[in-house]
């Protein structure tokens, strides 16, 4: 189960559009949570414990306790959001977890493929039925779908893909392609392989380039041809040989 934690005061989800949430379109796949009752021992889980099951955990910034007795949130009390973020999560070691804000426009902060420690609101809800229904689908959590959209892949091809090209810029093209060439970016060049042949070792191919040279302008149009792949069909269809 994924787990929406957000208050969503003033209706700030419908806002923007979003009846998906709670239409329950997503039943069993998505749970949202918008009161979490405030307890008055900080060491006290007990009304998270349900979240230890979670897949992962989509949490508002913001978040603030409930008070249920009085039926009205606490101002600044955020200890549920610290005991879901620090203990119950804790910061993506335990449950896969995302936190967004309103006030993170444009901003984004991947720390690893099981945290994102700062995500805008809008960006986070435009993509998370796509997030969503790839975890129905697929039984899996990839959080770069809520990031870059069901096409993440394509962004950060066309990403690397520039890196590459640009430290080429002032190369001859018809001289021969020498992996040194890219000493400075070969993180992000075995990265592009990584994406684009998948079940291929990275080795291989760079030992290829090596045992049969091609021209800087081959190199060029190689890595132009899968980006393009990625872009029309999201994924590489185009064979490196």
């Amino acid at each position: 189960m994924i787990y929406l934690i957000d208050d969503n005061q003033n209706n700030q989800r419908e806002r923007l559009g979003i009846n998906f949430v709670k239409e329950g379109v997503f039943n069993g796949y998505l749970t949202s949570i918008e009161k979490l009752d405030k307890r008055l021992s900080a060491n006290d889980l007990t009304h998270l414990a349900f979240l230890k099951d979670a897949k992962c955990i989509l949490l508002h910034a913001s978040f603030e306790d409930y008070n249920n007795e009085k039926s009205m949130f606490l101002s600044g009390s955020q200890s549920n959001f610290r005991k879901i973020r620090d203990e119950i999560a804790d910061f993506g070691d335990l449950i896969p977890l995302v936190l967004f804000s309103g006030g993170d426009v444009g901003e984004l902060q991947y720390v690893n493929p099981r945290y994102i420690s700062k995500i805008d609101k809008n960006v986070l809800y435009t993509n998370l039925w796509n997030f969503v229904e790839y975890y129905k689908q697929s039984g899996e959590i990839e959080l770069r779908i809520l990031s870059g959209g069901k096409n993440f892949q394509a962004k950060e091809i066309s990403t690397l893909a520039t890196k590459l090209l640009e430290t080429l810029a002032f190369e001859k093209g018809t001289d021969i392609f020498n992996v040194a060439n890219l000493s400075d970016e070969m993180p992000a060049f075995k990265t592009f392989l990584t994406f684009a042949y998948p079940d291929t070792d990275g080795a291989d191919l760079l030992g290829d380039l090596e045992s049969n040279p091609i021209t800087i302008n081959d190199f060029r149009n190689k890595i132009n041809a899968i980006t393009e792949s990625f872009l029309n069909y999201g994924k590489n269809i185009r064979p490196w040989k």
